[in-house]
């Protein structure tokens, strides 16, 4: 899996509304950086506590937090079983992005064998509302673009460079996305 993967249809309807109901009134907090590099901070939120280097498998985390985040965890559960096979969960939170939080262009990891799932889990999106995800070649160019619909799932190698773009003045909303990142089971780092 060395490219963009792109679906509208992975997780099952039932996990898909959970989760967007869950994310209606998922608490964030503001000053989070997509790297150490990043000149803006945006909204995150954390659902296992780890050093963003891990590459340890945290799922037992999700599994056994106190807080009520089952629908995270169903579609963890999900994606483990199908998109994700082989895959270790290595970290998992989710972002938010309102008008005038910017997003950064970085790399999730440079780590060959480690991916990024991002699910968007806003319950409506519009395409003049921006937001979308973008990535970009070595001369920084936008080589694939993504509008964040709802239970939309795009899957990439974590040493793509991407970054969320702003959304657009007339969003009535944050843009919401819950990250899965993970380590595959691969030796070749291609699974």
């Amino acid at each position: 899996m060395r490219k963009i993967l792109r679906f509208d249809d992975q997780l099952s309807g039932d996990v898909a509304s959970s989760l967007l109901s869950f994310f209606e009134s998922v608490p964030f907090q503001y000053g989070w950086q997509s790297g150490k590099d990043a000149a803006f901070n945006h909204w995150n939120r954390g659902f296992a506590d780890v050093h963003p280097d891990n590459q340890e498998d945290i799922e037992h985390l999700l599994r056994t937090s106190t807080e009520h985040i089952q629908p995270v965890m169903a579609a963890w559960k999900s994606l483990k079983a199908g998109l994700l096979y082989g895959h270790t969960l290595v970290r998992c939170y989710a972002n938010a992005h309102t008008y005038g939080v910017e997003g950064y262009p970085h790399f999730d990891s440079r780590t060959r064998d480690n991916f990024t799932t991002i699910v968007y889990v806003n319950r409506n999106w519009a395409a003049e509302w921006a937001g979308e995800t973008v990535f970009l070649n070595d001369s920084g160019d936008i080589i694939y673009s993504i509008l964040p619909k709802p239970a939309r799932i795009v899957t990439f190698p974590g040493d793509l460079l991407h970054c969320a773009r702003a959304v657009s003045r007339s969003c009535p909303t944050a843009r919401m996305t819950l990250i899965f990142k993970t380590k595959s089971g691969a030796k070749n780092g291609t699974e």
